[in-house]
């Protein structure tokens, strides 16, 4: 794998054609002010120094991944300050400075050997005020190094104590890339500092609401922090402000039962209402787009909100209260009851007496966390991303992008009661909870059949799936055909949301139309990459690719089928057919010189991860205005035109687009 592009490979790109648009839409993060060059040279040097001595030690560390991100999370700051031009204020290259000191103080505790919260500058000895520390983990996505805050509370105790945790999401700042976010967490405990708890601070890729790769940051960072601390996994909170507070709503929704509670302020929770595309919409939203839509609009998904507590807050003067307004007037009508505090003649900001409020009712929920195994579950979904709620996952739907629900209930009697909705496989697992404490078989009661459960694992608990035809059956054998299912459901975006790697194709395609396209969008993907999602751009040549990299990526392979090595020899497999004469789409034919295929599939040679064809993230610069309209532009697969001048919206004219069935066919 390479992080710079082969020399081959480079000269067939020297064709790039520059991108242009009918509108031109603002730069993310912005382009900061030019620093004194003596400055920028001393620090680009003390960069490379630094880098070089953590490598060193790194080389000859045994358990280097315990401490390496906590050390380079700060130098890398630095150096991607430098390298994209973010700085946005004259102090910053003196905060630049300080984190460059801060990275070599690590360097020298590690060989003294310290590790952990002990690494991050921890003292015990300061117990009588909260601990401000800032550190990093490796993401699985592209291993770049991703920064978090931690307030450590009062009276820490140690990792024998597990602690309530509560998850701050922050809110949108263009500016506040990594050299702000990790200035701002080392000296300014935050929002809320509740008594005997720890506060995460996610940087969540810089501008996203904490969607796709931002939200998987979430969950990385929380699994980071489990292993420095000890944590109470039954009081673990969500909660955030204006772009935080729509990332709050995102979490609690559809991850509910994660959360003893979520506490959202001031986001939004919908696209159209809050952009105000009530009459006119800047590009046509069709069905498709529509069913897209609900991946991240959080009104669909309210009634999984009965599966954990919530305590939203708004300003009374705030434009934003219209969001938690519309939640509140659909929860009233399901009949789930959520306190709603208001800001008395606030505006974009809490205060005081809210926040007192918001605090002794989370404090006294964590007092009462939910009880495991569930005695009651009710969760909906749109797609397999989100399909689990404690002992119930969702693990084949009817047909994606529609509402489908499971509801579970431990009846007084010991038995199960299960109805379902939409829903063609399920797992049942009390592995957690270890359920029932005896030995007995369990009855259940599945849509008005009857099981009885005794299909038990070394783990103690009931475990079993079920799988629909005509009835319901438990499943006894893994199922070996291709269908949706858990990380694998589309659309192309969900590829940017775990381990990928771009792969590049070593010829020029057959159509000159087809390589300048195909130019210019893998330099735009990988420049996307780079800067919006604050991440690490791996790349390698389709002749290069390695069985280990197939086995554990998703392919983002750019080219056409003779170009691209890899396409070439997967292409019998794939459900688009693209020659240099027909492009076809099961019964559409396309002019294979006028556009090109875009698509999500499963791999033929590694069916658990995708290939994805000729496309970065979907959502491009006309996002930039905006988070609520970060949101996935292209379903699993679609063709896409040369002519259009405009790619803000689209890399091209969309001239078809659809998505694949549940058995990843194209439908009929």
């Amino acid at each position: 794998m390479q992080k710079l592009m082969n020399p081959i490979v480079s000269v067939l790109f020297l064709l790039f054609c520059p991108i242009t648009s009918a509108q031109e839409y603002k730069r993310l993060p912005p382009d900061g002010k030019k620093i004194d060059p003596a400055v920028r040279e001393a620090l680009e040097t003390r960069v490379l120094e630094i880098q070089h001595k953590i490598d060193k030690a790194a080389a000859t560390s045994p358990d280097a991944e315990d401490w390496q991100p906590d050390v380079e999370v700060l130098v890398r700051a630095v150096r991607l300050a430098l390298e994209q031009g973010l700085f946005f204020r004259q102090s910053e290259t003196k905060i630049a400075n300080d984190l460059l000191n801060e990275s070599e103080r690590r360097l020298d505790a590690v060989e003294l050997g310290d590790r952990q919260l002990k690494l991050l500058g921890f003292r015990p000895e300061k117990g009588n005020q909260p601990q401000l520390l800032v550190g990093g983990f490796r993401s699985k996505i592209d291993n770049s190094v991703q920064p978090y805050g931690l307030v450590i509370p009062v009276g820490y105790q140690g990792p024998d104590t597990p602690y309530r945790t509560d998850v701050w999401l922050h809110g949108r700042g263009d500016t506040k890339t990594e050299i702000p976010f990790l200035h701002e967490r080392m000296t300014r405990a935050g929002q809320y500092t509740p008594k005997n708890t720890i506060v995460l601070h996610p940087f969540g890729r810089h501008c996203n609401a904490f969607k796709f790769a931002g939200e998987t940051d979430v969950y990385e960072a929380l699994d980071h922090l489990k292993k420095i601390a000890t944590l109470d996994d039954q009081r673990l909170s969500i909660r955030g402000f204006s772009m935080g507070g729509a990332g709050c709503w995102h979490f609690a929704v559809h991850d509910p039962g994660r959360w003893f509670a979520a506490n959202p302020g001031a986001g939004f929770v919908d696209t159209i209402v809050y952009q105000g595309w009530f009459e006119k919409t800047p590009y046509p939203i069709d069905a498709t787009r529509k069913k897209l839509m609900n991946w991240y609009d959080v009104l669909p998904w309210v009634n999984n909100l009965r599966n954990t507590r919530t305590i939203p807050y708004s300003g009374e003067k705030d434009k934003q209260k219209q969001a938690a307004d519309r939640v509140i007037a659909e929860t009233n009508k399901l009949g789930i009851e959520i306190p709603y505090i208001i800001g008395n003649n606030m505006g974009h900001r809490i205060d005081a007496a809210s926040s007192k409020t918001i605090d002794e009712t989370l404090s006294k929920w964590a007092e009462r966390p939910v009880t495991l195994p569930r005695s009651k579950i009710d969760f909906t979904t749109y797609t397999l991303r989100y399909n689990k709620v404690d002992w119930l996952t969702i693990t084949g739907l009817e047909s994606h992008w529609k509402p489908s629900r499971i509801e579970g209930r431990i009846v007084e009697d010991g038995s199960l009661s299960i109805r379902t909705h939409g829903i063609t496989r399920f797992e049942v697992d009390f592995c957690e909870s270890a359920w029932p404490e005896t030995d007995q078989r369990v009855k259940a009661q599945i849509d008005g059949q009857t099981f009885h459960l005794d299909d038990w694992s070394d783990a103690p608990g009931v475990q079993c799936e079920f799988a629909k035809g005509e009835t319901w059956a438990v499943v006894e054998q893994i199922d070996p055909k291709l269908r949706k299912r858990p990380g694998l459901q589309g659309p192309i975006d969900d590829a940017f949301c775990d381990k990928f790697l771009f792969v590049a194709p070593s010829r020029p395609a057959q159509h000159g139309t087809t390589q300048r396209w195909i130019n210019k969008e893998f330099k735009y993907a990988k420049e996307r990459w780079s800067r919006l999602m604050r991440g690490d751009v791996n790349v390698v040549l389709d002749t290069e690719l390695t069985e280990a990299q197939i086995k554990n990526n998703h392919l983002i392979c750019f080219g056409d089928y003779q170009s691209n090595q890899y396409l070439r020899s997967i292409a019998g497999s794939l459900p688009i057919q693209w020659t240099k004469d027909s492009l076809k789409v099961g019964r559409q034919n396309f002019e294979s010189d006028k556009c090109v295929p875009a698509f999500c599939f499963p791999n033929p040679r590694n069916p658990e991860r995708y290939v994805v064809i000729n496309s970065g993230m979907t959502y491009r610069e006309f996002s930039n205005v905006s988070n609520s309209r970060q949101i996935p532009m292209l379903p699993d697969w679609a063709i896409l035109g040369f002519e259009s001048e405009n790619d803000a919206i689209f890399a091209g004219e969309v001239i078809a687009q659809g998505f694949f069935d549940e058995k990843w066919s194209l439908p009929e």
